[in-house]
């Protein structure tokens, strides 16, 4: 990526302290993509372009641009869209994700995308930031996007009710979408469980068994087992779980075999998904292992 535009206007427009909070944006952007495979180099130009007019007054780019006069007098809200809309008209830029999350990276917004997340949350968590929930926002972000996001949306709506601000309606529907979407996620162990073999049974998967092996496992509460019927199947059911678990919030802590293998593990913590060939299956029997356990009924 050409930087050579960004970083010669930043530096002529821009205090010293704001060019230190855009590079700690830009370096904790670049890391969340890589830990939840995000595009990295999209991160690091929303990351550099994201507070690029915060430090001018903004009213007449405001009309020029055909913003909302609602955010006339706000600079706080609108330098956000106004960066936006000159990436847009006037430097070219057409990709909506990227726009957007230099849009939103001071309200949020519901359903915002990974890109959207991590540029909300580097703004908030960079290295510069200090305030007392900054270490517990810093946590949640390294475990949970969402959950981070609406911790930080709490925080923001609390500082402003605070100070008597009128809160910014995308703030406000943002918590509110965040908060539900949380809850859902929530899952105790037996709901993951039945969920893994919903969705196994949805994409044809055969011989779907769920045991509760928390009994006589000390690694896991819930072993699901489920066969298909080549190579290739088995590979789709895996992604099938894997694809649902990531909308619910849950990644794999370890995978284990190769979609080529006939065989494929996916470690969530208290729940094991194992997708295995008719042949693979038929030669290790794992279900024998735990023949006195209890079996879920997935109602499949």
């Amino acid at each position: 990526m050409n930087t050579d535009f960004i970083d010669h206007y930043l530096k002529e427009h821009l205090s010293e302290k704001r060019r230190a909070h855009i590079e700690g944006v830009r370096e904790t952007a670049i890391e969340l993509a890589g830990r939840y495979g995000a595009d990295t180099e999209k991160a690091e130009t929303a990351a550099l372009y994201h507070d690029m007019f915060k430090e001018r007054d903004l009213d007449d780019l405001i009309d020029s641009l055909g913003i909302s006069t609602y955010y006339k007098g706000k600079r706080n809200l609108a330098h956000s869209k106004v960066a936006a809309a000159v990436m847009e008209q006037k430097l070219g830029f057409t990709d909506r994700d990227l726009l957007n999350a230099v849009s939103y990276h001071t309200t949020g917004r519901p359903g915002m995308s990974k890109l959207e997340k991590i540029i909300f949350l580097a703004d908030a968590m960079e290295p510069g930031r200090e305030y007392p929930e900054v270490d517990e926002l810093r946590r949640l972000t390294r475990e949970d996007l969402d959950e981070a996001c609406l911790f930080s949306l709490k925080r923001t709506i609390a500082f402003v009710r605070e100070r008597g601000i009128d809160l910014d309606s995308d703030t406000a529907d943002a918590a509110a979408y965040y908060e539900k979407l949380v809850k859902e996620k929530d899952m105790d162990s037996k709901s993951l469980a039945l969920e893994a073999g919903k969705i196994l049974d949805e994409k044809k998967g055969h011989d779907i068994m769920a045991i509760d092996i928390s009994v006589k496992s000390s690694f896991a509460d819930y072993l699901i087992l489920a066969s298909g019927n080549s190579i290739r199947q088995t590979g789709a059911l895996a992604d099938a779980v894997e694809d649902r678990f990531a909308e619910l919030g849950h990644f794999p802590k370890g995978m284990e075999g190769k979609k080529e293998s006939g065989w494929i593990l996916q470690d969530y913590g208290d729940v094991i998904v194992n997708v295995l060939t008719d042949e693979m299956r038929e030669r290790y029997n794992i279900e024998s292992v735990w023949g006195d356990c209890e079996l879920l009924d997935l109602g499949v």
